[in-house]
């Protein structure tokens, strides 16, 4: 009987321990819960990727008194979210190519459509965040660019799904680099970092939010619990709300496999993002959208995991040999391996729709290749993932460093090589020999791959390398409005809670390439912008372009500059009787692209109608902008 008590009392004691267990994260607190608050600032930013240092700017460029704080849970040399990683492409539409673009963008949600307003304010939104981004970059060195590597480049859009109605509209691929370089590895990040740096915006690193502090009745979100390196935690109070820009659930394998059904993914960006904001805005009563898209609508790549580094690197895009297979569980073939999937994000035409690649439901994935193969080139990129633009790895060009660090499985005859791998040797040897007699015939009849990329696996030694899918981003996360403010159940905003990039995206299917950047800077903007008055991006660039300005502005000649996409542009503005009556390039007229016609008849619009809120003139849109940022400027505003 004594045991029995015993036993009964420590079943109790344990039980008694289970919630505190589960609960290890009370992702929500009450304000009752906090016997003081550690710190007060006026706006507090959760993350610091590119969403929360645009977040961050803004704020501060609207109010450079406030105090502005940045919590970010990773260390000081792994910050920068996935916008480090990616392949810094933002999409810059041209004016006249909104609607355009709003059918195209339409078509990639399908059938995962949202509101139509939403739809309007994002790509009204990409186009008029230009001047922007070129003046919050010039504040850091840095300017923006084609891709290619020269100035921006109008019409040179990567469009990823050319069938799609609406995917032919002028715009172009950018990207931000140090003025006078080509091409930056995390350039987009890096320009924001230093702006923020200049701006003196303070950032606590390995400093993640644990909690949201949220009224139980009101649901208004008044600050947040925060964990230090060492462990202890603060309670931060802000006066103007929380903006999470914390990213999504890409290194939380449980929550991909609750939500997406997916058994075995990494990520190739930030290990940081393991679903910390999805946890606080569900609990918070956040509606909660996009979480189950095509594989977060950014696609799954072909990673390749290694032991030492938390994030995946990524398979070649474009390998440089093509003595190369991919197999299945099954030790077969069993897609065209060689095309070029990344152009559409890892996406393939199925029964007359765009899918995502076949790996998940095929693995183990195994790449096969041979002696001509390995030594034409890097079977791993050596620009893109993690572990490159972050941590500094660059995988050879040769591929023997990896062979001797163990990643790539190295053998001398196929047999041996299946072996080592786990695979049986007389399917794996059958399946090398019908490739070879496919390369013969110079014909692919199961998968239809170029015969100009196929060529046998007949040089010992033989190298495999495991293949698995791994993750650009995801888009699940709260709904917000174009106000960037979290909505609740019932559609109506939680009361100090803002939400921006990745973390509840407006992508709902189908990625194009540039949105996720061109996203992240509008919604961390918006969020600020908000925040500090209830100021929409809409609203913000019309008072920027449109109204007298000048008004109440002294008689006499008023100097305002601004960079566009070649250099600096000197304007001055006469005003005589309280209106404007002669603009005037005084300097850098030669990085002006627009016409002498062009440019007098924007001029000519705005003097006659005494309102910057004219059209701009077609097929000079950026200098035309860089005009009105030079009115602006002039005049104070």
């Amino acid at each position: 009987m004594k045991k029995l008590l015993s036993l009964i009392l420590a079943l109790s004691m344990l039980l008694c321990l289970v919630p505190s267990a589960i609960a290890e994260e009370d992702w929500v607190k009450t304000p009752g819960e906090i016997a003081k608050w550690d710190r007060e600032v006026d706006f507090l930013i959760v993350g610091y990727g590119l969403a929360g240092a645009a977040a961050a700017v803004e704020a501060h460029d609207i109010d450079p008194e406030a105090e502005v704080l940045v919590l970010e849970k990773m260390p000081r040399s792994l910050a920068g979210g996935n916008s480090i990683a990616s392949g810094q492409t933002f999409l810059v539409p041209a004016q006249e190519a909104v609607s355009t673009l709003k059918t195209y963008l339409t078509n990639c949600n399908e059938p995962n459509d949202i509101p139509e307003e939403y739809m309007d304010w994002l790509c009204q939104g990409f186009a008029d965040q230009l001047p922007w981004i070129q003046s919050v970059a010039a504040s850091a060195g840095y300017e923006a660019g084609y891709v290619g590597g020269g100035p921006l480049k109008w019409g040179s859009m990567v469009v990823e799904f050319s069938s799609f109605e609406g995917s032919v509209f002028d715009g172009c691929s950018a990207h931000l680099r140090q003025i006078g370089s080509t091409f930056e590895n995390g350039g987009v990040w890096h320009c924001f970092d230093k702006a923020a740096a200049v701006r003196g915006i303070e950032v606590l690193y390995e400093t993640p939010a644990v909690s949201l502090v949220q009224d139980p009745v009101t649901k208004e979100v008044f600050g947040v619990v925060a964990r230090q390196a060492d462990g202890t935690e603060i309670a931060i109070k802000s006066e103007k709300g929380v903006l999470l820009a914390c990213g999504g659930f890409e290194n939380n394998l449980e929550m991909q496999r609750d939500f997406h059904g997916m058994d075995t993914v990494y990520t190739a960006g930030t290990p940081g993002n393991t679903g910390d904001g999805i946890k606080m805005l569900m609990e918070a009563g956040a509606k909660i959208w996009h979480m189950n898209n095509q594989t977060q609508s950014g696609g799954f790549w072909l990673g390749i995991k290694v032991p030492e580094y938390e994030a995946t690197f990524m398979r070649n895009f474009t390998m440089a040999g093509n003595s190369w297979i991919e197999i299945s569980a099954e030790g077969t073939r069993f897609y065209n391996e060689a095309y070029g999937y990344h152009r559409q994000h890892m996406k393939y035409m199925e029964y007359g729709r765009y899918v995502d690649l076949p790996h998940e439901r095929a693995l183990p994935v195994d790449l096969i290749f041979d002696e001509t193969t390995r030594a034409a080139g890097s079977i791993a990129s050596q620009w893109l993932s993690w572990p490159t633009t972050t941590e500094g790895y660059m995988w050879t060009s040769d591929n023997l460093a990896e062979i001797e660090k163990g990643w790539i499985i190295k053998a001398d005859t196929i047999e041996e090589l299946a072996e080592k791998i786990g695979r049986d040797p007389e399917v794996l040897k059958a399946t090398i020999e019908k490739w070879n007699a496919a390369c013969e015939a110079g014909v692919d009849a199961e998968f239809g791959r170029d015969p100009a990329k196929m060529a046998k696996i007949e040089t010992a030694p033989y190298y495999a390398v495991s293949i698995t899918p791994t993750l650009v981003a995801t888009t699940g996360g709260a709904k917000r409005d174009t106000a960037g403010r979290v909505l609740d159940w019932n559609e109506n905003p939680i009361p100090g809670l803002y939400e921006a990039g990745q973390l509840g995206s407006y992508v709902s299917n189908l990625y194009q390439n540039g949105v996720f950047l061109s996203e992240a800077m509008l919604s961390g903007r918006t969020a600020a912008q908000t925040a500090f008055g209830g100021v929409s991006v809409f609203e913000t660039v019309e008072e920027a372009v449109a109204g007298p300005v000048w008004s109440g502005a002294a008689d006499g000649v008023y100097v305002g500059s601004a960079e566009n996409l070649h250099g600096t542009i000197e304007v001055s503005f006469t005003i005589e009787g309280g209106n404007l009556t002669k603009i005037e390039v005084t300097g850098g007229a030669e990085n002006l692209f627009m016409t002498a016609d062009q440019m007098n008849e924007y001029v000519t619009a705005i003097v006659t109608a005494q309102d910057a809120g004219v059209d701009v003139v077609a097929g000079a849109t950026v200098d035309c902008q860089a005009i009105g940022t030079a009115l602006n400027a002039a005049f104070g505003k």
